[in-house]
């Protein structure tokens, strides 16, 4: 399993941090989450084509973790040459079928033409696939908000989502190789739904994580010591996410 950030921001416009995207690639094939606007272009430059995705993950429905998924419909219908027969699986949390046909009645053009769009809605559960599993839970950022556990061949993903300290990101996040997770702001920022540096330290030395990758980085995160701050409750590996950074488990 690879997990490739291709977004490592938040809706803030930043030069050198776009809106959250991730890439997790199991045996070669492409799992799109969380595409916020400008994701297919990240994931072009990764090497991977739009066109031959299946699956595409919304942890929430805010727009920073979602625009791009308009893009992916309106390009599978539009891309002269092609025309797109793969079924799309949109997996995400509750509301997602409402909130997409708001979506098909707001912009022309995006209903699929010529292939399935198999919607799927999530809370609390596990659902298998036959190369890896997803199990999710509440994040708390929003009512419906996921976070979410890949497994695959014996390695465990997890990946907060947008969070809160009252989510379920410790109990999926329990012994995974790599906790993926939203560090939103610096210690004494807190707010009641996002993490702050101390409160990923905390959930990542409770779930027992091997390591952690911060991301969904908001301007004051990038002028302090998160991982420092993150370091001072937890005794792993600590990566600043990046734009484009990638690695196996």
């Amino acid at each position: 399993m690879t997990l490739t950030v291709l977004g490592s921001g938040t809706c803030v416009p930043l030069p050198s941090r776009a809106t959250p995207g991730y890439l997790v690639s199991v045996q070669g094939m492409p799992i799109l989450v969380d595409p916020g606007p400008g994701s297919l272009v990240r994931l072009s430059a990764a090497g991977v084509d739009y066109r031959r995705l299946e699956f595409v993950i919304l942890s929430h429905l805010h727009p920073d973790h979602t625009l791009d998924l308009i893009t992916l419909l309106q390009a599978s219908n539009a891309t002269p040459g092609f025309r797109r027969s793969l079924p799309l699986n949109l997996i995400g949390c509750k509301g997602l079928s409402a909130w997409l046909s708001r979506l098909f009645a707001a912009y022309e053009g995006i209903e699929p033409e010529g292939f399935a769009l198999n919607v799927r809605e999530l809370e609390a559960e596990s659902v298998g696939f036959p190369t890896w599993e997803l199990e999710s839970g509440p994040s708390g950022h929003t009512p419906a908000s996921l976070t979410l556990r890949f497994a695959s061949e014996g390695k465990v993903l997890a990946y907060s989502g947008d969070a809160s300290a009252t989510g379920a990101t410790v109990r999926l996040a329990r012994g995974a190789d790599l906790l993926l997770c939203e560090c939103s702001l610096p210690d004494g920022w807190r707010v009641p739904d996002h993490l702050s540096a101390g409160q990923v330290g905390a959930i990542a030395a409770e779930a027992g994580v091997a390591r952690v990758v911060l991301t969904h980085l908001y301007p004051p995160a990038l002028e302090a010591d998160v991982v420092a701050q993150v370091k001072a409750k937890y005794r792993g590996e600590v990566t600043l996410a990046t734009d484009g950074w990638s690695t196996v488990l």
